[in-house]
C-alpha cells in the first residue's frame, strides 16, 4: 500500500506540483478518487512543510449530495482541516457536466481566495487522462488538446492561484484497492454508471473495447499524453519568443511573421488570440482562420486592434479549464 504513495509523492516531486510553504485547498467530493487525494496530502505533509484545507461543492443535483456534505465534513474535522463549502446551481438540463464543472472551479476560486490557498487539488486520475485524450480525439484536436489534461495549470489568466492533479499517475484500480486495503471509507455517484454522459460511454463502452488488442491500452495513451504536453511546451515557448520579436509596442510585424514556420505561425495566433480575448482556450478553428487571414494580410505593419476589429470581434471568450471535478 505504502508504494501507492510513494509513486504519487514521486510524481509529485519530479513535476514540482507541491513546494514548501503552498498552502492546498483539497476539492473532495466524498469518491474514491478525492478521498484517496485527502489520505494522500496526510502522507505527503510529512515530508513537505505544507498546510491544506478541504472544499465541498454541493451542485444540488442528486439527492444523496447532503449526505455526502456531512460525510466530508466529519472527514475534515476528524483530521482538523478547515473545511469550507460553496452551493452552486446548474440551469437548463443540456450540457449539464460542462456547466456543473465551470460553476465547480469557479467556486474553488472562489474558496481558495478566501482561504488564502495558493493551490487546488483535485482528485484527476490516469484513468480520466485516457477519457479526455480519447474524447478529444473523436471530436477532433491538435497537440495541445491530445495532450490530455495538465498536472498543474492556472485556472484563470493572471491568477497566481493553480490547479494541480497529483494523481494522474494512478490508475482507477490502484486507488481502489488501496482504499479496499485500508478499509477507508467514501462515497459512491451512481452518476459515473450512467452512459447518457458521453464521458461514462467512452469510459464503460469504448475503453474495453480498445482494450481487448492492447491491455496496456490506459498506460500507453497516457504516457502519450505526458510526452505530448512536453512537446507542445517546447513548442509554445517557442512561439512565445518569436511572438516577443515580431509584436512591438501592439504592432504585427508582418515581414517577420511571413518567415516563420507554419508551426510557429499557428503558436502565435494562438497567442494573439489570448492576448486579445484573455480566453487561453485553443480553438483550432479560430487559430486556422487567423492564420489565413495573416498570410492574406497585404501590409508590412498590422496593430493589434486591426486583428481585433477586422477579425476577432466575432469570437466569443469560452472558459475552458481541463478536465472535470472529482
Amino acid at each position: 500500500m505504502a508504494k501507492i504513495l510513494k509513486e504519487v509523492r514521486q510524481f509529485v516531486e519530479d513535476r514540482a506540483l507541491v513546494k514548501n510553504g503552498d498552502r492546498v485547498l483539497i476539492a473532495v467530493s466524498g469518491g474514491p478518487d478525492s478521498v484517496f487525494l485527502f489520505y494522500f496530502f496526510q502522507y505527503l505533509k510529512k515530508f513537505h512543510r505544507i498546510s491544506f484545507s478541504v472544499a465541498y461543492i454541493h451542485h444540488h443535483l442528486r439527492k444523496e449530495a447532503d449526505e455526502e456534505l456531512k460525510f466530508v465534513e466529519l472527514l475534515a474535522k476528524k483530521y482538523k482541516a478547515p473545511f469550507y463549502y460553496r452551493d452552486i446551481q446548474i440551469e437548463g438540463k443540456s450540457g449539464i457536466e460542462e456547466k456543473a464543472r465551470r460553476e465547480r472551479y469557479k467556486a474553488l476560486y472562489s474558496i481558495a481566495k478566501k482561504a488564502n490557498c495558493n493551490k487546488i487539488a483535485v482528485g484527476h486520475n490516469l484513468d480520466d487522462q485516457v477519457e479526455t485524450v480519447i474524447m478529444r480525439f473523436i471530436k477532433g484536436a491538435g497537440i495541445a488538446g491530445l495532450g490530455g489534461i495538465s498536472p498543474e495549470r492556472h485556472l484563470f489568466p493572471k491568477s497566481k492561484i493553480t490547479v494541480i492533479r497529483p494523481l494522474l499517475c494512478l490508475e482507477k484500480k490502484d486507488i481502489m484497492e488501496f482504499l479496499e486495503g485500508k478499509q477507508i471509507e467514501y462515497r459512491k455517484d451512481e452518476t459515473n454508471l450512467s452512459t447518457d454522459f458521453f464521458r461514462n460511454r467512452i469510459r464503460l463502452e469504448v475503453i474495453p473495447f480498445l482494450s481487448k488488442y492492447n491491455p496496456q491500452l490506459k498506460k500507453k495513451i497516457a504516457q502519450m499524453s505526458f510526452l505530448i504536453q512536453d512537446d507542445f511546451s517546447f513548442i509554445i515557448s517557442k512561439g512565445y519568443e518569436a511572438f516577443k520579436k515580431i509584436v512591438k509596442e501592439d504592432v504585427l510585424n508582418m515581414v517577420e511573421y511571413r518567415k516563420l514556420d507554419i508551426s510557429i505561425k499557428r503558436m502565435v495566433a494562438g497567442i494573439l488570440i489570448e492576448k486579445i480575448t484573455g480566453d487561453p482556450y485553443r480553438s483550432y478553428n479560430k487559430i486556422r482562420q487567423l492564420v489565413e487571414y495573416l498570410d492574406r494580410y497585404p501590409g508590412k505593419k498590422l496593430p493589434i486592434n486591426g486583428v481585433r476589429s477586422c477579425f476577432l470581434h466575432p469570437l466569443t471568450p469560452t472558459l475552458s479549464p481541463q478536465g472535470r471535478g472529482k
